[in-house]
């Protein structure tokens, strides 16, 4: 408890500096840093934030720096010398936060030996500290620091290094904790409806959470990753140690994605992509350790037309090991997910999805739920959104109730 607090305290000091030092400069509460920076709309990388937009994807790829462009030493930056450019403190700093009105859960809630539904009001998610840009010509970073009523974690947190050969960009580096399924087209992190996961990619682990190494695919990883794109090839191969920079235990997970995309013409930004990732879980005991060794794949998709956004993939995935037993367990998964985002107005986006896992072995992995979502945009930086949630499963012994769910969320940043 101790511990808790110091880290609550320092998290409440970080915050009241950091709002004071943004709140230092003119006119700085109306979005995040990039559109500071480079004086743009937020709707120019982002279709209904988190969820970006073509423009925004390249530019995110670009280290921050406009895409086919390298602007790292020059835009709103001093130059000291040769080798010395001072960015302004603003251009790099940036406060996300999510807040849950209204929560309504059906039978989610045991009272007198009976499920009921439960409400939920007033609940305080999280608040973000997004530090991101490019620190100087072709080098990036990108920090997010998240604190919560009880936690202070840190979730993505990568320098990238771009074109370091040149001027082709067929070579880009990143190294830190960062995402294995970055350019997949449904990639489990910058989602249409940001408060609601991708059951496959994030609800499912290895070893059914057990093991050393155990944490969703949509998380992030203390990683090295090589990227790069020609035309209209983008791709990437990268290794890991797990969910953990010291390592566990003697084995690595790879991970890769290819990638096909339109670039220019009314269909730029659409996709199709495969992704794979191989991995290594282990669990010690006091005589042997036991490994499994899993695997999962994924072929995607993404359409862009006009004010349609659709993503789309299956996801296949098996475990040599499911309960790292001494005699080992097999399973294996599928699931799939699809995401329909359009813009009904300026200022407000509907968006419908559907996902599913079904299970071999583990039937309490099964997971079937549609999704439809509407959100209005107050601001380009604030948007208001009501979310329901369909159970489709049967009731089963390993699914005793079907669990409906009602949200309505408030996302900012500034």
């Amino acid at each position: 408890m101790k511990t808790q607090s110091v880290r609550f305290k320092l998290a409440m000091i970080a915050v009241v500096t950091g709002l004071s030092l943004l709140a230092s400069f003119n006119g700085l509460f109306g979005v995040t840093q990039f559109s500071r920076k480079y004086d743009i709309e937020c709707n120019a990388c982002h279709t209904s934030f988190p969820r970006l937009t073509y423009f925004g994807e390249q530019f995110q790829r670009n280290g921050y720096q406009l895409p086919g462009e390298a602007d790292g030493d020059e835009k709103e930056k001093q130059a000291i010398g040769a080798n010395l450019f001072v960015d302004r403190v603003e251009n790099f700093f940036g406060i996300r936060m999510s807040l849950t009105p209204l929560e309504v859960k059906t039978k989610s809630l045991v009272h007198n030996n009976d499920t009921i539904t439960a409400v939920n009001i007033g609940k305080a998610d999280w608040l973000q500290l997004f530090t991101a840009g490019s620190i100087f010509k072709n080098t990036s970073i990108f920090i997010e620091t998240e604190i919560t009523t009880s936690a202070v974690k840190v979730n993505w947190f990568y320098l990238g290094f771009h074109r370091p050969f040149g001027t082709s960009d067929l070579v880009h580096l990143r190294i830190g904790q960062l995402s294995p399924m970055e350019w997949h087209g449904i990639s489990g992190r910058l989602r249409m409806i940001p408060n609601v996961n991708i059951q496959a990619v994030s609800g499912v682990q290895s070893s059914n959470g057990k093991g050393k190494d155990s944490q969703p695919l949509a998380s992030a990883f203390p990683s090295l990753e090589l990227y790069g794109w020609q035309g209209p090839v983008l791709y990437s191969v990268g290794i890991s140690n797990g969910p953990k920079a010291t390592d566990p235990n003697q084995f690595k997970n790879f991970f890769g994605t290819l990638r096909f995309e339109a670039t220019g013409g009314s269909f730029a930004g659409s996709s199709v992509s495969f992704w794979g990732f191989r991995g290594y879980d282990t669990k010690d005991d006091s005589t042997l350790q036991k490994l499994n060794n899993y695997w999962r794949a994924s072929p995607g998709f993404n359409l862009r037309y006009r004010s349609l956004d659709v993503t789309g993939a299956f996801f296949y995935g098996e475990d040599g090991n499911w309960t790292l037993a001494t005699t080992a367990q097999k399973n294996s998964f599928r699931g799939g997910a699809v995401q329909v985002g359009y813009n009904i107005s300026p200022r407000v986006y509907g968006i419908l999805q559907y996902d599913e896992v079904n299970s071999h072995l583990s039937s309490s992995l099964d997971f079937r739920k549609i999704t439809p979502s509407i959100w209005y945009m107050a601001r380009q930086n604030m948007r208001l959104g009501l979310t329901g949630r369909v159970d489709l499963l049967k009731e089963t012994t390993t699914h005793p109730a079907k669990i409906h769910e009602l949200i309505a969320t408030v996302r900012t940043m500034f």
